[in-house]
């Protein structure tokens, strides 16, 4: 049973969408009715199974369960797409449904623009000659900065289509994922930036491991992920907007830091608005679980949606 009734399963997208958006959701759903896009339960990152269901739909219209952790407060999307199927969606139908028909220029001028707030906020951090990582970095346009401030940047992402406008700026782009840029570009990186990137992931302890194998000791990384108890300032109160199928994790600070602080990671920040910094200096030791977490999540979500209904 969702949280709330329009958090039901049915009804339609939430938020503007073209013709053409709408074909895509529509095919999306036809292939996870008829199987093409296998699913499978998952547990949650500290290994508890089950757990309640908050929502059975997301933001485009889409089937999507999302689950709270009664455990460790996390939410994550179970069931949800195998590795499988979820290759082939990010091939065939992420780009399309979720963006439509981006201007890629445009794109790379807000992630430049991004990059120089990074570089404001962490330059101090960083040495002359510099190596700094993007894993996820789209266009590349966050590590121009870097680039012009004197720093080796290096960076990688799984859509090809959007390498080549940070290339042609003569950024070091690649095609693939963490361990690519491990194995064409080496460790003992002194910055590894990861926008927006940690809620796709599928084996999120892996995944992070990763990460923290590409930086050097004392290394820093910066995470950006979408904050649920931030809903009510950047999606207009409105969990619903929120959700998206692509999205199989939704962090708040104390649930980003224990997600970090599992891959032996010192976390040093971590904000509701979902930013967190960590360095590569862990001692080994298990993160407590968040205690009270999910009735905090819950009690805030309660809130968001007698306000949506209220509005109604």
């Amino acid at each position: 049973m969702a949280l709330s009734p329009r958090l039901a399963p049915g009804g339609s997208h939430v938020i503007p969408l073209t013709a053409a958006q709408i074909e895509i959701r529509d095919r999306v759903a036809a292939r996870l009715a008829d199987g093409t896009y296998a699913q499978e339960e998952v547990p949650c990152l500290c290994g508890r199974d089950g757990g309640e269901v908050i929502a059975e739909r997301d933001r485009y219209g889409l089937p999507v369960r999302t689950v709270l952790c009664p455990d460790c407060g996390l939410l994550r999307t179970s069931p949800r797409m195998t590795p499988e199927a979820t290759s082939r969606f990010y091939e065939e139908d992420y780009r399309g449904l979720y963006t439509g028909h981006e201007n890629r220029e445009r794109l790379f001028q807000g992630q430049v623009r991004g990059g120089m707030f990074l570089l404001q906020q962490l330059g101090r951090l960083l040495t002359e000659g510099a190596k700094v990582y993007e894993v996820g970095c789209g266009a590349g346009g966050v590590l121009l900065p870097f680039a012009r401030a004197g720093c080796h940047v290096s960076g990688v992402d799984l859509g090809s289509e959007y390498l080549e406008i940070g290339r042609r700026e003569g950024l070091d782009l690649l095609h693939g994922d963490a361990r690519t840029l491990l194995a064409e570009r080496g460790g003992d990186a002194d910055l590894v930036i990861v926008r927006h990137v940690l809620e796709h992931f599928l084996d999120l302890p892996g995944e992070v491991a990763a990460l923290a194998d590409l930086l050097a000791p004392g290394g820093v990384l910066w995470v950006e992920v979408p904050g649920v108890l931030a809903i009510g300032e950047q999606y207009g109160g409105d969990f619903l907007r929120f959700l998206q199928n692509a999205h199989t994790y939704h962090f708040t600070a104390r649930t980003l830091a224990y997600a970090l602080a599992r891959c032996d990671l010192e976390v040093r920040v971590t904000t509701e608005h979902a930013f967190g910094l960590a360095l590569k200096s862990g001692d080994g030791t298990t993160p407590v679980l968040p205690e009270g977490e999910a009735d905090r999540v819950r009690a805030y979500l309660e809130v968001l949606e007698r306000g949506q209904a209220q509005a109604a």
